[in-house]
């Protein structure tokens, strides 16, 4: 029954869609489509796990950290996280063609991570445009952690009384109901708020001629923002199609999943690309990138230490 619920939430479902008396592989079957599909997201999940790995190093040993690298670096842990399961995903569904619910829960625990991490960032960074004197002298020094713990305690928690409904109960329309729930509350209240912040950010950041001399941090968190709108689009609306209407769309899981594989990989590609230089080509280019990157953060960060002082 487990296997069963599993599929029932994520999984597409091929023989629902084939034909079980027509077993012929052509390349316009969507069978073949979805192993294409599993297969890149196999291949891109490898260098993704390995730049967000890349970041996670460098954030936590070897750069200074500050309020802002702690988004960045949880961020980061969320796309690690959310790719190792769609690297596992793509495996089984390339040789089992089944999934687990413990991979589904623990995908969408990160992924919901992830969202709700790049919502606080964007509203972290309408605050330091908007209210700068507020954001560097009057910001509570520890509240980038209590943030970043508050959205994994709430994805961690929703996905555990998910799973355990799963597990206990196997109330197919209730399990629904909750992630309809979740679907909602991210294309009503997340994407929203991403949408809004993203072009205040982009009015107010470029039409001011001093931000743009110093806006590589802004420009890697619009960049950022706008990468995951375009990702997230298409898997909102199969889910909210599915929500509206009475067909289901299980065929179309599989885009949703490539989605999210392209969004979790495409942040450290960011950070290098904003922060390296032409004539720079060390082995410590990634570090000296990501240090370019987040000097801006560093500097607001010892102006707000000499407004506590004074």
């Amino acid at each position: 029954m487990d296997t069963k619920m599993g599929i029932f939430l994520f999984n597409n479902t091929e023989h629902n869609i084939i034909n079980a008396t027509d077993r012929k592989f052509s390349i316009s079957e969507p069978g073949y489509l979805q192993k294409t599909i599993y297969s890149l997201i196999f291949s891109i999940c490898i260098p993704g796990i390995i730049g967000n790995g890349i970041v996670i190093q460098l954030l936590h040993f070897q750069i200074k950290r500050n309020p802002f690298t702690v988004y960045i670096l949880n961020l980061a842990v969320a796309d690690t996280g959310t790719l190792l399961f769609l690297f596992i995903s793509a495996i089984l569904h390339l040789t089992t063609e089944v999934s687990f619910p413990e991979i589904i829960e623990g995908l969408l625990c990160t992924y919901c991570t992830g969202q709700f991490l790049l919502t606080i960032i964007s509203i972290d960074r309408c605050l330091a445009v908007f209210f700068p004197i507020w954001h560097r002298c009057h910001q509570p020094p520890y509240l980038s952690t209590i943030l970043c713990a508050f959205s994994w305690i709430t994805s961690i928690l929703f996905c555990t009384i998910h799973y355990t409904l799963i597990r206990v109960t196997g109330l197919q329309e209730l399990l629904r109901f909750s992630f309809h729930f979740l679907i909602l509350i991210f294309t009503t209240v997340c994407i929203p708020i991403m949408v809004v912040s993203s072009l205040a950010l982009f009015i107010k950041g470029y039409l001011k001629s001093q931000m743009r001399k110093r806006g590589k941090l802004l420009k890697a968190i619009l960049l950022a923002l706008f990468f995951f709108l375009i990702f997230s689009i298409p898997p909102s609306a199969i889910y909210l199609n599915d929500i509206i209407s009475k067909r289901k769309c299980f065929h179309f899981i599989p885009y949703g999943y490539l989605c999210a594989c392209l969004n979790s990989s495409v942040n450290p590609l960011i950070y290098f690309l904003l922060g390296r230089r032409k004539e720079h080509h060390s082995r410590y280019n990634l570090k000296i990138s990501l240090q370019r990157v987040f000097k801006e953060e560093e500097e607001s960060k010892e102006q707000s230490d000499i407004c506590a002082e004074v």
